[in-house]
């Protein structure tokens, strides 16, 4: 072999090899600050925050006092825009907020000895505030939960420091009008207990009532306005001050406390709400079992972070894969200050941690979470596409990792889902509301076996589905 031949592969090897460490380098997980600077909201812990798209708004909480002041954060320009106070509702914490995919509806709460059930319904684009009817609205309390059904906000349980409920309502923000939930077989009084929307239903599950935690639940459905019971068979061991997310097909509950045995819980379930069923969380490379910590779901993993861990507040977390039982830890280089009651949003490629205590009082400093390898989902262009459209993977065949383009032409909620050739879901890259523009997913398929698979978009009335061949 001529030594020009030899040159050229040495070259080429180089290359391959430089190659292979950028990638690593641009893969790695990483945590950036955010912004302590202009129009930083004060620090503050019992807050609520939610992620528009495009932005997270930080309102409420309590700092030196209850506050109803906010803020806006864009983690592009990491800067900070004051939310007015100017109809704000009253200063509280302990409400709760959800996103419509144009206002953050805000309600219920407390502030010293007054209880709420009051909130206001928040436009970030003007600035304004709208007050939430009162008619029809439940009974004021904090501790309660609140999801968003994609056309209404569900609201349940919760305390008003004598009586513990298992009521609830339902909000119509376009007709600003409450309607009252059944209250048979619904599950007991509660609080510390969480609440998932799959699409369809809300998932109630655990937390505290009078007297003691729970491993019980509920299943809602609004369209018939019927509770069914979750079982209890294999479901995790009761407590409170948990998490829970929704993968896209199951409910996934970990961590909490319960003071019964003093126990800070780092286990946790599957549940499968069409079999009614649970399956164990692996314990294997877990985080150390916490409370008042935070989820995030990015479309493929679960990941969990900071909280009190026997009574250590702690800025350690996790990365729960539900298909292969996994976790790995996230790093703690740069991370933020460990702390408690602190919030957590998701965005298309990161995830924000803000606010929270840990012991030396409200923190006003928050980090972005950045792993390319488990929160895909990357806006690649803003420009406004003329339609809706899938694009074929690539590369195709692959082996393990595949990129899917596709492009969204009016805001709202899209949903990107994996399929096997028996029809079977195995896995939602994204279902979240989008900004228009193209955006651009990873699909891991390290933890399937070679076959064909679909992958199917839904955005508003638009449905596509293509076809991805894995080869191992």
């Amino acid at each position: 072999m001529s030594s020009k031949i030899y040159k050229n592969l040495f070259k080429i090897v180089i290359c391959l090899f430089w190659v292979s460490a950028i990638g690593q380098v641009f893969s790695q997980e990483s945590w950036a600050p955010t912004s302590t600077g202009t129009n930083c909201p004060a620090g503050r812990r019992f807050h609520s925050a939610v992620w528009t798209g495009s932005k997270m708004i930080i309102w409420g909480g309590v700092n030196s006092s209850v506050t109803n002041t906010g803020g806006i954060y864009d983690p592009v320009t990491d800067t900070w825009i004051a939310s007015t106070t100017t109809n704000a509702p009253t200063a509280r914490g302990h409400h709760t907020a959800v996103w419509t995919g144009s206002k953050m509806i805000i309600w219920g709460g407390v502030n010293g000895s007054s209880y709420y059930n009051t909130g206001g319904s928040y436009d970030p684009v003007l600035n304004i505030w709208t007050a939430t009817s009162t008619s029809g609205a439940p009974t004021a309390r904090y501790l309660h939960t609140a999801v968003w059904t994609g056309t209404k906000m569900i609201v349940w349980g919760g305390f008003d420091g004598t009586v513990y409920y298992n009521t609830g309502a339902i909000y119509d923000p376009v007709t600003d009008t409450w309607t009252a939930m059944t209250t048979t077989n619904a599950p007991s009084a509660r609080t510390y207990h969480s609440a998932v929307w799959t699409g369809t239903r809300m998932i109630i599950w655990g937390g505290h009532d009078e007297t003691t935690y729970n491993n019980t639940g509920g299943i809602y459905d609004p369209v018939t306005d019927t509770w069914t019971a979750v079982t209890t068979t294999n479901a995790p061991s009761a407590r409170g001050l948990h998490t829970a997310v929704w993968t896209g097909s199951k409910m996934i509950i970990w961590g909490g406390f319960n003071s019964a045995n003093s126990s800070y819980y780092n286990t946790g379930g599957l549940y499968d709400v069409s079999t009614n069923t649970w399956s164990a969380t692996s314990t294997n490379d877990v985080p150390s079992g916490r409370a008042v910590h935070t989820a995030v779901w990015t479309g493929s993993r679960m990941i969990v972070w900071g909280g009190n861990a026997d009574n250590l507040t702690v800025n350690t977390g996790g990365i729960y894969n539900p298909v292969s039982d996994s976790w790995t830890a996230t790093t703690i280089l740069n991370a933020p200050n460990d702390r408690v009651d602190h919030t957590a949003v998701i965005t298309q490629n990161s995830m924000i941690i803000w606010g929270g205590d840990n012991g030396s009082g409200p923190l006003i400093a928050g980090g972005v979470y950045a792993n390319p390898s488990i929160i895909g989902i990357i806006q690649i262009s803003t420009e406004v596409p003329a339609g809706f459209s899938l694009l074929q993977n690539y590369p195709n065949p692959f082996n393990p990792n595949s990129k899917i383009k596709f492009q969204i032409a009016k805001s709202g909620n899209a949903k990107l889902v994996v399929f096997d050739m028996l029809g079977r879901e195995v896995e939602t890259l994204v279902n979240e509301n989008l900004n228009p523009g193209t955006y651009e997913v990873d699909f891991d398929g390290s933890a399937y076996a070679s076959g064909i698979y679909f992958y199917v978009l839904k955005a508003g009335s638009f449905n596509e589905t293509r076809k991805m061949i894995l080869v191992k």
